[in-house]
C-alpha cells in the first residue's frame, strides 16, 4: 500500500479527497489528515509516508513552505498540490520542489486517478531503486574486502575473476544507465580503503583514474576497472618483494621435505628455488630473521625434541631420522641448542 496524508484546510475537501484516494483501487492508504501545514508537517515526520497531497492556502504554513521544510529533512515523498485557482508562479515554485502534480479544485475524479497512477509508477520505481541499492550495498562491501585480500595476497586469478564478475553483474546489466560509473567508484575506493587501512598497504596513486571513469562509455569502464585492479595487483608485488616472499615459502617447504637428508645445503634449496646463493642468503634472512643454517638447525633440533619425547624411539637412531651422520655430532648441536644433553632432556620427561 503506498501510505498517504491529506493536509487540507477545508474538511468537507478533506474528507472528500480521502474517499476519492482510499477508493481509487490503485493501493492508496491514507495513514493521516491535517488542517494546516505545521499538523502536515509533524504527521510527515512521525509516519514518513509515501505521498502528501497538500493544499497551497493553509493558516500557520503554506503548502510550498510544508514541502521546502519537508525536503529540508532529507525525507523522501512524492508530493501533489491543490489549489483553488490557476497561480502560474505557485506552479512554477512546485515543479521547482519536484512536485508529482498541481490540481485545481474543484478536483475532478478521472484526474485524480490518472495523478495517483503517475505517483504510483514513481513510489514503486524508488522502491525498486531502494531494494537495488540495498543489494548493491551489501555486496560492495563483502566483495571490497575480498578484492583487497586477493590482491594483499597477489592472488591474482581471484583477484581478476572478481572484477570481472562485478563487471558483469554491476555493469553490463540492463537498466543501471550511468550508474555502473559510481558504483564502480564506490566498489574502488572501499577496496583501496581496505587495502591501506586493513592491510597497511602504501598509499597507491589512482585518483586520476577514478576520474577518468566518468568520462568513459561502459565497456571502457569494465576496462579501466580491471586495469586498476592489475595495476594494484603490481603495486603490492612489489612492495611486498613478493617474488621473494614466494620464493621463501618454496625453501621453508623444502626444507621440511627434505631436513632428513644429511647433504641439504644452501646451494642445494638455491638450486631448488633458481636463485642465487648470495641472494637466496639475503632474502631468506630478511624474511625469517635468521640465516638459513640456522632456520635449518631449527628445524632439525625441534624434530628431534619430538623424537625424544617418544619412549619407542631409541636416542642412537635420532640422527638419521634428522640429517646428522653421527651421534656425538647430534649431541653436541641438541646441546648447543637447548642447553641440555639429549639424554638429560630425555630424563625430565
Amino acid at each position: 500500500m503506498i501510505r498517504t496524508v491529506i493536509i487540507e484546510d477545508e474538511a468537507l475537501i478533506r474528507k472528500s479527497l480521502s474517499k476519492l484516494v482510499s477508493e481509487s483501487s490503485l493501493g492508496f492508504d491514507v495513514i493521516g489528515e491535517g488542517a494546516n501545514g505545521v499538523e502536515g508537517f509533524d504527521l510527515v515526520k512521525s509516519a514518513h509516508p509515501d505521498l502528501l497531497i497538500t493544499d497551497i492556502k493553509m493558516p500557520q504554513m503554506n503548502g510550498l513552505d510544508l514541502i521546502k521544510n519537508i525536503k529540508s529533512l532529507g525525507i523522501h515523498c512524492e508530493f501533489i498540490i491543490l489549489s483553488g485557482y490557476s497561480d502560474f508562479s505557485f506552479a512554477q515554485e512546485a515543479i521547482h520542489y519536484g512536485v508529482s502534480d498541481y490540481l485545481l479544485k474543484p478536483i475532478r475524479q478521472e484526474q485524480l486517478r490518472q495523478t495517483l497512477h503517475k505517483v504510483k509508477v514513481e513510489v514503486e520505481k524508488h522502491q525498486i531503486d531502494l531494494n537495488e541499492y540495498s543489494e548493491w550495498l551489501l555486496y560492495c562491501t563483502e566483495e571490497a574486502k575480498n578484492m583487497a585480500h586477493f590482491i594483499w595476497n597477489v592472488n591474482e586469478t581471484e583477484a581478476m575473476k572478481a572484477i570481472d564478475n562485478f563487471n558483469k553483474k554491476w555493469i553490463e546489466r540492463q537498466g543501471v544507465n550511468s550508474q555502473y560509473k559510481v558504483r564502480s567508484i564506490e566498489l574502488l575506493s572501499r577496496i583501496y580503503s581496505c587495502l591501506c587501512n586493513d592491510f597497511g598497504a602504501k598509499r597507491f596513486d589512482y585518483d586520476h583514474k577514478l576520474t577518468i571513469l566518468f568520462e568513459k562509455g561502459r565497456e571502457e569502464v569494465q576496462a579501466l576497472n580491471k586495469l586498476i585492479i592489475s595495476t594494484w595487483l603490481q603495486a603490492v608485488r612489489e612492495t611486498r618483494n613478493y617474488g621473494a616472499h614466494l620464493s621463501i615459502k618454496q625453501v621453508t617447504a623444502f626444507i621440511e621435505n627434505n631436513y632428513k637428508n644429511s647433504e641439504l645445503s644452501l646451494q642445494m634449496v638455491a638450486d631448488q628455488v633458481k636463485l642465487s646463493i648470495p641472494y637466496l642468503s639475503q632474502v631468506f634472512k630478511q624474511n625469517t630473521g635468521i640465516s638459513f643454517s640456522q632456520y635449518l638447525i631449527q628445524t632439525r633440533m625441534e624434530k628431534a625434541k619430538q623424537l625424544l619425547s617418544e619412549p619407542d624411539c631409541k636416542a642412537y637412531e635420532i640422527p638419521d631420522h634428522i640429517g646428522y651422520t653421527d651421534y656425538p655430532h647430534f649431541t653436541k648441536s641438541f646441546k648447543k641448542y637447548f642447553g641440555i644433553s639429549p639424554r638429560e632432556f630425555r630424563a625430565q620427561k
